[in-house]
């Protein structure tokens, strides 16, 4: 469809596998960091990336789209993407108010944590989070400024000894941040 043209070039995928009893503590991960992949599905936009050892947010990969395409059978609690709808209007709104003024070459080194993390907190408290379990054949595509993440393994979900597996495309955007915040 249109949504995808032109093509841009694609990377190799990023292949997102989990298996029951996700999320657990990984190591080295501070209690608040697991507690947020638990109860808020480690819920986040693409591009924005947290740096340093104060995590301050920059956008540093700007996305066209993010498409997923599941490899394994999986029931639908076993770990699936979860979107919170409409949540891109709100980023967009949010990061564009955070540049405002600022020139579009600089926009990479622009802290934008504190609109981010308001903005995150308002898609919560007012977008409908909806999980998206999809299965072989079938295609997940998101808006690139979606929030988005991965729900927990629900109690008896099965898939196969491999895990629950997709892999996700997220070309880069022609025009770099600026063309990211306009679509």
């Amino acid at each position: 469809p249109a949504a995808l043209a032109p093509l841009p070039a694609l990377h190799p995928a990023q292949l997102s596998i989990t298996f029951p009893g996700y999320p657990r503590p990984r190591a080295g991960e501070s209690e608040a960091g697991f507690r947020y992949r638990l109860n808020r599905d480690a819920a986040h936009v693409d591009g924005v990336l947290a740096e340093g050892a104060a995590r301050r947010r920059h956008i540093r990969e700007p996305h066209a789209w993010i498409l997923g395409l599941p490899l394994t059978e999986a029931d639908p609690g076993a770990s699936p993407l979860v979107a919170w709808e409409g949540s891109h209007h709100v980023m967009r709104d949010a990061l564009r108010a955070a540049l405002a003024g600022k020139p579009p070459e600089t926009w990479a080194d622009v802290d934008v944590t504190e609109a981010y993390q308001a903005a995150r907190r308002t898609c919560f408290e007012t977008c409908r989070r909806v999980a998206l379990p999809a299965a072989p054949g079938e295609a997940l595509l998101l808006h690139r400024l979606t929030l988005h993440g991965i729900a927990p393994w629900a109690e008896g979900a099965q898939a196969p000894p491999e895990g629950r597996m997709v892999a996700y495309f997220r070309p880069q955007v022609m025009g770099g941040a600026e063309a990211w915040l306009a679509g």
